[in-house]
């Protein structure tokens, strides 16, 4: 009797491994795509990188995870750098992980939702992703992830520092 149960968990186990995608054993869309140094391109231009909205992943875990904007979907790596284009409006950023095809993981479910008219200022946005420390539901810990809006000044800072302290003055989504 134990060693069927012990074979039906090592096998849901198994199963659980093939299904999660975490990030485990696939390439970030610009490790596919190759469009990395085109990217830093944009970034390091200020004339190129109007009109565009820049996720930079710093969950320091060294995993990936797909980040959506304006219904456009990339899969990135830690330590990466993403563009999206910015659309007048209502914009949205939203960081989730995928398990058995439902989106999980991002604090708050919805994502960071802002509308340009808020950032009369801004002609390009730049987002970070983290995992919040500390976060805890129902007795156990969860990483999750979290969207946050920076000037562009923390942007670069922390994208060169990745380890540093955040200014808060540098966040717009307080």
């Amino acid at each position: 009797m134990m060693k069927y149960i012990y074979s039906t968990f090592s096998i849901f186990f198994l199963f659980s491994c093939t299904t999660l995608e975490y990030g485990l054993m696939l390439e970030s869309d610009i490790e596919k795509e190759g469009n990395g140094q085109q990217i830093l391109d944009q970034l390091n231009d200020p004339e190129l990188r109007k009109g565009k909205i820049f996720v930079f992943s710093n969950t320091q875990d060294g995993l990936w995870q797909f980040v959506r904007v304006n219904n456009s979907e990339r899969y990135m790596g830690d330590q990466e750098v993403q563009v999206f284009d910015k659309v007048d409006g209502e914009n949205n950023v939203y960081a989730f992980g995928r398990i058995f095809g439902d989106e999980v993981l991002n604090c708050t479910g919805d994502g960071f939702k802002f509308n340009t008219e808020d950032f009369p200022d801004y002609e390009t946005h730049f987002f970070m992703i983290v995992k919040p420390a500390g976060r805890e539901f129902g007795g156990r810990y969860f990483d999750c992830y979290k969207e946050v809006h920076f000037t562009e000044e923390g942007f670069f800072y922390i994208k060169d520092n990745p380890r540093s302290r955040i200014n808060f003055d540098w966040v717009l989504n307080r």
